[in-house]
């Protein structure tokens, strides 16, 4: 890892992912955290430079719209404690699961826009899975 990717990191970890983490609570009215497995972007600064516009907040604005209602609040509250973020090496990879309370959102952070989910894509398959 280099210097660029070592301040990315040290910035994702200190501002992005608490400011992302506290607008989700508030959107949830839950505890959600966020977990982004740093090792798997540690290499590739363009997934690290995308990772917060292209993964947090997308995550954020779906949850926005699955939140707008009470009954999306309590179906993410009752269903999900954590968010992983994991950057994945092919585009083919790109997914999101459900493991127990915990969503994971893998995507291709560094491939371009194929390598990432929309706003209304992850808000479609989040909602299958709450």
């Amino acid at each position: 890892m280099g210097l660029i990717e070592k301040r990315l990191v040290k910035q994702g970890q200190e501002e992005w992912v608490p400011e992302a983490q506290k607008e989700l609570r508030a959107l949830t009215g839950g505890q959600q955290v966020y977990e982004v497995a740093w090792d798997t972007f540690a290499n590739d600064g363009v997934a690290l430079n995308n990772l917060q516009n292209q993964g947090l907040r997308r995550i954020n604005s779906a949850f926005r719209i699955i939140c707008s209602d009470d009954l999306g609040k309590e179906a993410a509250n009752e269903g999900i404690t954590a968010i992983r973020v994991v950057n994945v090496d092919k585009i083919a990879d790109k997914a999101v699961t459900r493991e127990g309370s915990a969503l994971s959102v893998n995507a291709a952070f560094g491939k371009g826009s194929d390598g990432y989910f929309g706003d209304y894509e992850l808000k479609q398959i989040i909602e299958k899975l709450i």
